[in-house]
């Protein structure tokens, strides 16, 4: 009988040993159809899927069409060399933004996603994105320095960038000087000279000054020539903005016929990526980089693209070893030799490597640690952006971009 009594005694006990260790459970009752992420707590690593390297990825970009050629050929190289498969797909870039929205928000996500770079301190902060550095250190230089508040926060990396492009301004030396000017505007004086001498002219044909309305990097590289920028406080060069604006050549995407439009003088000044002046421009044009009469933060002016890894991607530190790869020197070496695309690597400039040297600015102008801005939301970015978008087509005036601009920055 004691045996017997010894026996449940010691049942019991091994019954409330394993009940103390079992975890606990809760279910939840939200019926929300996307429920908002919280950010991740970086005290512990999150979950990198498979034990060991997967084996394949999936990677969403907007790209153009020889850009990812380009990136299919480095990407295929990394296979060959790792032996993981990689699928690239390609989305238009003007979708590319909602799209990949879509996926991190529903969990459909791929293992890395390309994203603008005024993206990643929303995504970070709303938690859809893994922090790159916890996986693996990306190998190589570190980036630019305007380009670190845009992927860091809270302490870590979500991003590792791939590329700039600076807007500039293209112009035809021959029509400027018909105008009275020796180079590109500098100053709000020149360009109001620019636009008396056209009011002269009278003729129908003749513009002033052409522009993507997609973006506002042009019309922000516009405004650093005249020593503002896009936040508010330039009441000024938004009065010109309204004024001039019958005098602008607006299009929605990179237009190629504003490049025969300066050869023949119908235009004065184009605001075009750098890229696009080194496949279209001539040995009969002329270009500057507008940053460098002005002591605006030119980040303003830049167009900068991000890789990211979403919160479900499925095999992080794989991921993370793709990205150090086609982020290394050489790959951006290649990158920019094929696309016009500048690197986001500080030790290219620094370098004194011809391919950096042959800019049509000094190369220490993207080294300076006063052009790197504060952090800022996409948010607030777009806002900006629409603002610019309305004054520019007139839909509304400086009294009202300066308003609209306010507002944003508050």
């Amino acid at each position: 009988m004691l045996r017997r009594k010894n026996y449940w005694l010691l049942f019991a006990i091994l019954l409330l040993s394993l009940t103390s260790l079992s975890p606990s459970m809760e279910l939840d009752t939200d019926d929300g159809t996307y429920p908002p992420r919280l950010p991740l707590n970086q005290s512990e690593r999150p979950p990198s899927g498979e034990q060991g390297d997967k084996q394949s990825l999936t990677i969403r970009v907007s790209l153009s069409t020889e850009e990812f050629s380009v990136l299919q050929r480095i990407s295929s190289n990394y296979t060959l060399s790792s032996g993981v498969s990689v699928t690239l797909n390609n989305v238009d870039t003007e979708d590319g933004a909602a799209q990949v929205r879509e996926e991190l928000t529903t969990g459909d996500s791929p293992d890395i996603v390309m994203l603008d770079g005024h993206s990643i301190y929303d995504l970070a902060t709303r938690g859809y994105l893994l922090p790159v550095d916890i996986y693996q250190s990306v190998p190589g230089s570190t980036p630019l320095t305007m380009l670190i508040p845009q992927m860091q926060w809270n302490g870590y990396d979500w991003g590792v960038p791939l590329d700039i492009d600076p807007y500039v301004l293209a112009y035809n030396p021959q029509r400027l000087a018909e105008l009275g000017l020796s180079g590109a505007p500098s100053s709000l004086e020149q360009w109001n000279e620019l636009l008396g001498r056209l009011h002269e002219e009278q003729k129908q044909d003749r513009y002033l000054l052409a522009m993507d309305t997609r973006n506002p990097y042009g019309y922000a590289a516009v405004l650093h020539s005249m020593g503002g920028g896009l936040l508010p406080g330039n009441q000024a060069q938004a009065e010109w903005t309204e004024e001039a604006r019958g005098y602008f050549y607006l299009t929605s995407r990179f237009n190629e016929d504003i490049w025969d439009m300066l050869q023949s003088g119908k235009l004065a000044v184009a605001a075009v990526p750098l890229s696009e002046w080194k496949k279209h421009g001539n040995s009969t044009l002329a270009v500057e980089a507008p940053q460098t009469q002005s002591g605006t933060k030119i980040y303003e002016s830049i167009n900068s693209r991000f890789f990211a890894l979403p919160a479900q991607s499925g095999s992080p530190e794989a991921a993370v070893k793709w990205l150090a790869y086609v982020t290394s020197s050489s790959a951006q070496l290649e990158w920019l030799e094929n696309t016009d695309r500048l690197p986001a690597l500080d030790e290219l400039y620094r370098s004194g490597l011809t391919e950096i040297s042959r800019l049509p600015f000094a190369a220490s102008l993207l080294l300076r640690d006063d052009n790197a801005p504060e952090t800022d939301s996409e948010g607030k970015w777009n806002h900006i952006a629409e603002a610019a978008v309305l004054l520019l087509t007139g839909k509304l005036d400086a009294a009202g971009y300066e308003a609209a601009v306010t507002a944003s920055s508050e």
